[in-house]
């Protein structure tokens, strides 16, 4: 589904950035990343700091494409991930292993699991390859925001 399709039925909300708007999202995204990598953390905690990162990624490109998500209705999350197909041309396989932290991120903080250590590693991974992703992405098309 388009972000123009995402938009008409009300997944979406037009949305007017700015650079500093984008520099918060991506050094939050950094800041999270930094604690994540913290080994005395649990891998709970660990595996959300990464999963903020990714959320603050996806938002910096979905605000600097013109939109925000429609936070008054749940599934928010699931479409910042599902953008990202859109936005920065994120790989479906790619969308499908963020989408799966997602749903690990709601086991954590609904039922208390824990994460397994190689989760927090891999949810780790993939928060800092989609940050530079996003990064490489706004110098590329949106410089002004970059």
């Amino acid at each position: 589904m388009s972000l123009e399709n995402l938009l008409r039925i009300g997944r979406l909300r037009a949305h007017t950035t700015d650079r500093r708007e984008i520099g918060k999202l991506l050094a939050g995204a950094a800041r999270n990343l930094k604690d994540a990598g913290h080994s005395a953390n649990s891998n709970s905690v660990r595996f959300t700091c990464a999963y903020t990162a990714i959320m603050q990624s996806a938002q910096a490109a979905l605000f600097a494409s013109g939109y925000r998500p429609n936070t008054s209705e749940g599934g928010h999350h699931m479409t910042l991930v599902q953008t990202l197909v859109h936005t920065i041309g994120l790989s479906p396989e790619r969308m499908q292993v963020l989408d799966a932290h997602r749903r690990k991120r709601n086991v954590i903080d609904y039922s208390g699991e824990d994460a397994e250590p190689s989760e927090a590693r891999e949810a780790i991974a993939a928060a800092r390859a989609l940050l530079d992703d996003v990064k490489a992405w706004l110098k590329a098309n949106h410089p002004e925001l970059a």
